[in-house]
């Protein structure tokens, strides 16, 4: 009786205190975008993009001056009196800077675009994966998820893997 007693008990333990830990899910997050302009840095895509973005800059820049222009001009109509220039002018404001501002919007989306085809090329994403892959298996992440993606609310930074990737990028690249 004592024995099947003692038999019990043990087992109750047992169920209630699992022998082997319960294994946690690790996590990790990767930018991608961030990892496909550290790996293209020298590449004739990249230097192509940025040259665009420079001339885009330049161009708001000189829009943004001739915008200036415009007001100081406005304000020496305004105050020698010349109203009727003044609204001229201010029209002429209101038409430049909402040019601007589609402008900027559309080339700024064409830019997105050309940097997210740089990196969705089936060449580096394949080198990418492998990498994640490497990386997730050596470091002993579970999961690895996008930094880009919408239902990510916040991690911390010890999760970051990004230039661990870059890394194993770079490294196997060469």
């Amino acid at each position: 009786m004592k024995v099947r007693y003692i038999v019990f008990i043990t087992l109750c333990l047992c169920a209630a205190f699992p022998l082997s830990p319960e294994q946690l899910t690790t996590v990790g997050i990767v930018d991608v975008t961030r990892v496909s302009t550290a790996f293209f840095r020298d590449s004739r895509a990249v230097i192509e993009l940025e040259e665009l973005t420079r001339r885009l800059q330049s161009e708001i820049d000189g829009i943004t001056a001739e915008i200036n222009q415009l007001k100081d001009r406005k304000l020496q109509a305004e105050s020698s009196g010349d109203q009727s220039l003044a609204l001229r002018l201010d029209e002429e404001i209101y038409k430049k800077t909402n040019y601007l501002r589609d402008y900027f919007r559309v080339r700024n989306t064409q830019l997105q675009e050309r940097k997210n085809h740089l990196a969705e090329s089936s060449a580096f994403l394949s080198q990418l994966q492998q990498a994640i892959a490497f990386i997730a298996e050596d470091q002993g992440y579970n999961v690895i998820i996008k930094s880009s993606d919408p239902n990510l609310l916040w991690w911390s930074r010890q999760v970051d893997i990004t230039d661990l990737v870059i890394s194993r990028l770079l490294e196997s690249s060469r």
